[in-house]
């Protein structure tokens, strides 16, 4: 056997260097976090301080080449093909791992490679969208293997139809044509453009986009999924803004009794406060909502109630009001922080008798942290952090 010796590769921000192994073609193997972008090579903690991950998702307003129902036809086709390997892979991971026994500690999971079953036994899905399903699944049976595996305290993670069906950045592609944002993108074995929808609402996405077209961003995965329509999510490398000046100061923000978030300075005095009475309300209607349909649905209306779309559709239009609330939030508060040049802020959102349990804080949260972050601000975290709960609220 000959044996490759290694080869030493440089980042080309900080100048540290790694030893890799070499590709087949004799080229240097880019190692786990570190990027590639054109012919530089810049490690993780260089990318990120150029790049920020964003997921632009826009619907589709037409497709361009084809009519919608040939269109649907194809994509109800992949999307049933993507949740089948799914829970395939997913299965076959469990199957394959390690059983509880005398061990105190469980062992660290084996290399599984599912690609070449997964595609004798999906012909139909493109080598690209398999090789990023079985990596997706992969990270999502890791994540749940400790509950799964070794205490038995969960039930093996389920996928869902439509599960979206994802497409490598090499199978897409970007343009704008008469200010109309276009993504050609191969489904099977057809290559289909689809013109997205413009508007107001859509300008920080259109921004976005316009980066990706310009070659300023890098881009990522794109995904197709069904949520009241067709929609596309493009994963992207957003070049970060320059700071404008120098940062000092810490600000911290605590939840309240009489408002969502109040921002406080060295001497607990109040700078900034939103009070956000209107997602009171908001849930108060919702619960009282939720409450009446319950009551109605007695044995008479049994096993689907007569108002079940009605009530299904008032909770995803709950959902969508808080999901866009929760992003207001934090954008206003990192702009708040950005304007005026604070190095950190120091969040603390262990009272929750403002909204209740059933209001997103733990999404609330990690917003505020990544729109922080796209600002040049670290945020400093309670040490007991908002847990992820059902979310009463919301349930269909």
């Amino acid at each position: 056997m000959i044996e490759t010796r290694p080869i030493i590769i440089a980042c080309t921000g900080c100048s540290i260097s790694r030893a890799v192994k070499p590709t087949p073609k004799g080229e240097p193997r880019t190692p786990t976090g570190w990027k590639k972008l054109g012919g530089a090579t810049y490690c993780a903690l260089c990318w990120r301080k150029k790049y920020i991950l964003r997921a632009i998702t826009m619907p589709v307003a037409s497709p361009l080449d084809c009519n919608w129902d040939e269109l649907r036809k194809a994509l109800r086709t992949m999307w049933a093909q993507t949740t089948t390997a799914s829970n395939w892979m997913m299965t076959e991971l469990y199957a394959r791992d390690v059983r509880r026994g005398s061990e105190e500690k469980m062992p660290p999971m084996a290399r599984v490679y599912l690609y070449p079953e997964a595609r004798a036994r999906f012909p139909g899905l493109p080598s690209q969208t398999v090789a990023s399903l079985e990596q997706s699944v992969q990270r999502k049976y890791r994540a749940a293997r400790y509950p799964v595996v070794w205490t038995a305290a969960a039930s093996l993670p389920t996928h869902r139809y439509p599960t979206p069906f994802p497409v490598p950045n090499q199978g897409w592609s970007a343009t704008i044509e008469e200010d109309q944002a276009i993504v050609s993108v191969r489904i099977a074995d057809a290559r289909y453009r689809l013109r997205l929808k413009r508007g107001p609402q859509f300008r920080r996405q259109m921004a976005a986009f316009r980066q990706i077209v310009e070659g300023d961003a890098v881009a990522g995965e794109l995904a197709i999924y069904d949520r009241d329509g067709v929609m596309v999510k493009m994963a992207a490398w957003l070049p970060r803004a320059e700071d404008k000046g120098p940062r000092a100061d810490v600000l911290t923000v605590r939840t309240g009794k009489d408002n969502l978030l109040v921002a406080v300075n060295a001497k607990d005095e109040a700078l900034w406060r939103y009070n956000g009475d209107h997602l009171r309300r908001w849930a108060a209607e919702h619960r009282k909502q939720l409450q009446r349909w319950s009551e109605d649905q007695k044995y008479e209306q049994r096993p689907v109630a007569a108002f079940a779309q009605r009530r299904e559709t008032a909770a995803r239009k709950f959902r969508d009001r808080m999901n866009s609330a929760t992003h207001e939030i934090a954008a206003q508060l990192a702009g708040y922080a950005s304007r005026r040049h604070f190095a950190q802020v120091r969040y603390d959102d262990s009272d929750h008798s403002y909204l209740g349990d059933g209001f997103p804080w733990y999404r609330l949260r990690n917003l505020i942290a990544e729109k922080l972050d796209a600002r040049g601000i670290v945020l400093e975290a309670s040490s007991q952090p908002a847990q992820e709960t059902p979310e009463p609220l919301v349930e269909e």
